[in-house]
């Protein structure tokens, strides 16, 4: 059976408004009380880098539509961009590009470009829930027959959540890229590792919005800033 993020968002809130992903037509909707991934405009990508596309490690975080990465930018690519909501507040961004294979005009590789969460909401797992739940969709969709997936890993972080998905590790020398062949067998087994991933972060988070929607003292909500209490929710 498919794997969907609507089976394992239901029960995140009472009322379940389901929204169409527009990549392969999955049901990623959440009600507007929740957890919510959904694919972004351009407009709000950019606007949401422009404030958050930085880090203590490495600095400012290169996007896709930065000038000189643009320039650089030969071959046509179908671009998804996603973002995660937690009620109403935008919580990550990531950018996937999809390119044809340079070897085999009928396979596909799968570029994570960057996926980018504010400081205060880092060390949640968000950036890891929401490239794991995107790469199962891209792959769950047999047309697109994706056969390889990688990232420039430049931020520890990156290379962190890739490796845990069974990516090698970026090499010492020369471009700092973390890369998975995929064939039938290692596709399938990849996936479960996704889905896995997904599932482990979703328990996680699910408890936090109850706590959350109830109005209980132990709410650590996952969306907000450390310290900031959540809005009292009346009921309907």
């Amino acid at each position: 059976m498919a794997f969907t993020l609507s089976r394992l968002l239901n029960g995140f809130a009472e009322k379940y408004t389901p929204a169409l992903s527009l990549w392969n037509g999955t049901i990623v909707g959440m009600s507007e009380k929740g957890l919510k991934i959904a694919e972004i405009s351009e407009t709000d990508y950019r606007d949401f880098a422009s404030r958050h596309a930085t880090s203590p490690e490495i600095g400012p975080i290169q996007t896709s539509f930065d000038p000189s990465v643009k320039e650089k930018q030969k071959r046509e690519f179908e671009q998804v961009l996603v973002g995660l909501w937690g009620c109403d507040n935008l919580c990550a961004v990531a950018d996937f590009h999809i390119y044809p294979s340079e070897t085999d005009s009928t396979k596909r590789a799968l570029k994570l470009d960057s996926v980018i969460v504010p400081e205060e909401l880092r060390q949640r797992s968000l950036a890891s829930l929401l490239v794991a739940q995107i790469f199962t969709d891209l792959l769950s969709n047999s047309g697109r027959k994706i056969a390889s997936i990688y990232a420039h890993s430049v931020h520890p972080a990156t290379v962190r959540l890739l490796r845990r998905l069974q990516f090698n590790d970026p090499n010492v020398l020369g471009a700092p890229i973390s890369h998975i062949a995929l064939d039938a067998e290692s596709r399938e087994n990849f996936v479960k590792d996704c889905e896995g991933q997904v599932r482990d972060r979703l328990n996680r988070m699910k408890l936090q919005c109850a706590y959350c929607r109830n109005g209980d003292k132990r709410a650590r909500p996952w969306c907000l800033p450390r310290g900031e209490k959540p809005p009292i929710l009346t009921p309907e």
